[in-house]
């Protein structure tokens, strides 16, 4: 039962940080307008400013202290010198890239796992902590850099599926190794250096699935549409953990469990929610709020009838799923959001004038508009 509860402590936290990486912004009628693709403002340099910031002080300050630091004078010295100088190269950065949503989102998603997989690797491989923090630096700055090139051009919503793609990939991958392996992190079992890199390797390999999904999708894809995904993968996985929750499973049962789980929850969502409407970031967030709230509920209910010794059983989570499930019916119903636009949505904001078709070959004088584009 504590590996099952660790599992789903980690995948819970795993989803809300993606979550928070996608911070919600001023909402737009994706009825009518698409996601830009190359739009700029101030807002959204500020937030790029402020995420690179923040990876100073988390991720490139301390390991480029780790790196310089000879003694706790100069690492200190070079903590202090990276965490601030970040901003300021970040902020001049600004000036010369255009900052498009895409690009904000993926440059930031990016260094911080690029970051967490060159430390991964390092740890597991026994490597000194000053190349290993090299390394890690190394990881953080191309990670953004990486970020900056490959969102050149996509939506926030082909952005967000992108970084989606990559973290289903790692978990599964991650998953399938503990199947085989009680703690891969141990000397026993499987190579802890292969399992690493095999991660890191399934992770970027999900980026290329999850922007082939974006752009093949016969549907749209939103920022909140992937928030949805994420959704639908927890409450997948906390069904899954319902079904074996009372049976003292094993390390493997459980990773097995909560993979098909979570990819069973992550096809329903994809099916019943993604493909049938355009969720705004507000959306994701309120849908997000009402599988919570009904999770919770479900919970109530499931000790209730259970009693407090087995309030970690299958009873309990097996109501909470169903309470997470009907909270987001009830967030759907009450939200209504969107329907999906399509790929060829535009073509409701184009109008063809054949009348001044006619004026314009009779040569009528003055100004004749045979298609417009309404924004």
């Amino acid at each position: 039962m504590r590996s099952l509860h660790h599992a789903l402590v980690a995948l819970v936290l795993c989803a809300s940080v993606s979550g928070a990486q996608q911070e919600a912004r001023p909402e737009q009628d994706v009825r009518t307008q698409q996601e830009p693709r190359t739009q700029t403002s101030r807002e959204l340099r500020n937030r790029f400013v402020r995420d690179q910031t923040a990876l100073g002080f988390a991720v490139y300050a301390p390991a480029f202290a780790v790196m310089v630091g000879d003694d706790a004078v100069t690492g200190t010295a070079g903590y202090l010198v990276m965490a601030g100088g970040t901003f300021f190269a970040a902020a001049e950065l600004t000036r010369r890239v255009n900052i498009t949503e895409a690009r904000h989102i993926m440059s930031s998603a990016m260094a911080l796992r690029a970051a967490g997989s060159a430390l991964l690797i390092a740890g597991q491989s026994d490597m000194d902590a000053r190349p290993a923090a090299a390394v890690t630096l190394i990881g953080g700055l191309a990670g953004t850099t990486s970020g900056l090139v490959f969102g050149k051009g996509l939506t926030g919503g082909e952005a967000a599926a992108t970084i989606f793609g990559h973290d289903l990939a790692w978990m599964t991958a991650f998953a399938l190794t503990a199947a085989g392996d009680a703690d891969p992190f141990d000397t026993t079992g499987v190579d802890r250096v292969s399992s690493a890199v095999a991660w890191t390797a399934a992770g970027l390999g999900g980026y290329f699935a999850g922007r082939w999904y974006a752009g093949h999708a016969k549907h749209n894809v939103t920022v909140g549409d992937v928030q949805t995904l994420w959704l639908g993968a927890t409450i997948g996985a906390l069904g899954g953990a319902a079904t074996i929750a009372s049976s003292s499973p094993s390390s493997e049962a459980v990773a097995l469990t909560l993979l098909t789980g979570g990819w069973l929850g992550t096809f329903a969502a994809e099916r019943l929610l993604v493909a049938r409407y355009d969720h705004s970031r507000g959306d994701g967030n309120l849908l997000a709020l009402g599988g919570g709230a009904g999770a919770l509920m479900g919970m109530g209910i499931g000790i209730l009838v259970s009693g407090e010794a087995d309030r970690g059983g299958s009873a309990t989570l097996g109501f909470a799923t169903l309470g997470a499930i009907g909270g987001v019916a009830m967030a759907e119903r009450y939200m209504q959001p969107a329907r999906d636009a399509g790929r060829l949505a535009f073509l409701d904001r184009l109008t063809i004038s054949p009348g001044a078709l006619v004026a314009a070959a009779a040569r009528q004088p003055g100004r004749h508009a045979l298609v417009s584009l309404t924004f």
